[in-house]
């Protein structure tokens, strides 16, 4: 049975772990990405590269998109070499990236008068690792005959949720990232009060994890770094989760919710960008806290040492 070809659009840590497990697979995959390096290290692994999206879209029936923001896909899919610039589109389309619910609809509804159904989706944990062995946990949203024709393709990339109309994956991966965003924060700020006192980092990580403040993000990122001194593999920086936290709070005052910490998180992770740089992995805002205790306690022991 011959496979059908499937291009990869973004071709970073996350995308080129994608069109390996493809390549992997048996699948014909066709690869492009704005960073020659990337572009290289794709060839490598078996990616067929090609010179824009629309390349792509001519030599694919299905693609995979994961790219930064909204701007960034927009072009991709209707820039002037964009995918929907192709003299024989692919069947289907389907984003993996951190985008806007906006554009999701936005997409849907252009590409559907083009004849290309369109999926938004979204990678909600496992970070490169998962990638890699086939296992991330995604959601998935839109054209339900679409998900049911490619889900067999999807699932080589890890377990895929169907969560119902065009937004909804984007709307599950703002709420995720709001909460480990926020979660994050609020444990390195928990911990960096604790060591300021004089307590242990490893006994207070041990304590919580045995109690109600017990999660995930504890122990995968402060649980890692505090072991190690590493933060996992891939993890977004401050740049990007305040990016995430902004469009969290913007869908949630396009209908009028509250938004109060998500507003507090992107100013809050924007201020982590300027103090320690806005790649470094969003867990590294423990240092940040644990630097500033270091400062106060000094100046305290300074002043309270003064005659």
């Amino acid at each position: 049975m011959t496979l059908p070809a499937v291009g990869v659009i973004g071709l970073g840590a996350m995308g080129a772990s994608f069109a390996q497990s493809l390549v992997t697979a048996g699948y014909p995959v066709h690869g492009y990405d704005i960073a020659p390096a990337a572009v290289e290290a794709a060839r490598r692994i078996g990616v067929t590269n090609q010179p824009s999206p629309a390349a792509v879209g001519d030599r694919s029936e299905l693609i995979i998109t994961i790219v930064w923001d909204d701007a960034a896909l927009r072009q991709v899919l209707f820039g002037a070499d964009g995918i929907a610039r192709a003299s024989r589109p692919p069947q289907c389309v389907v984003d993996l990236g951190t985008t806007s619910v906006d554009i999701a609809v936005e997409a849907g509804t252009e590409l559907a008068g083009r004849a290309v159904a369109f999926l938004d989706g979204a990678v909600i944990g496992g970070g490169v690792a998962a990638a890699r062995a086939g296992r991330s946990p995604i959601v998935i949203a839109g054209n339900l005959d679409a998900f049911e024709h490619w889900r067999t393709v999807l699932a080589i990339l890890g377990s895929c949720e169907y969560v119902g109309r065009q937004g909804y994956a984007k709307a599950v991966k703002l709420m995720n990232n709001l909460i480990v965003g926020i979660v994050t924060a609020s444990n390195a700020e928990a911990l960096s009060l604790g060591a300021s006192m004089g307590l242990d980092a490893h006994e207070m990580v041990a304590a919580f994890t045995r109690g109600p403040a017990a999660s995930h993000v504890l122990e995968s990122y402060m649980g890692r770094y505090v072991e190690s001194g590493r933060y996992g593999e891939g993890l977004i920086g401050h740049r990007l989760m305040a990016k995430d936290l902004r469009l969290a709070a913007e869908l949630a005052e396009s209908i009028a919710c509250d938004a109060a910490f998500a507003r507090v998180g992107e100013q809050q992770y924007l201020e982590f960008a300027r103090e320690i740089g806005e790649d470094r992995p969003f867990p590294s805002c423990f240092e940040i806290y644990r630097a500033r205790a270091a400062s106060a306690r000094s100046t305290r022991q300074s002043f309270e040492s003064t005659p």
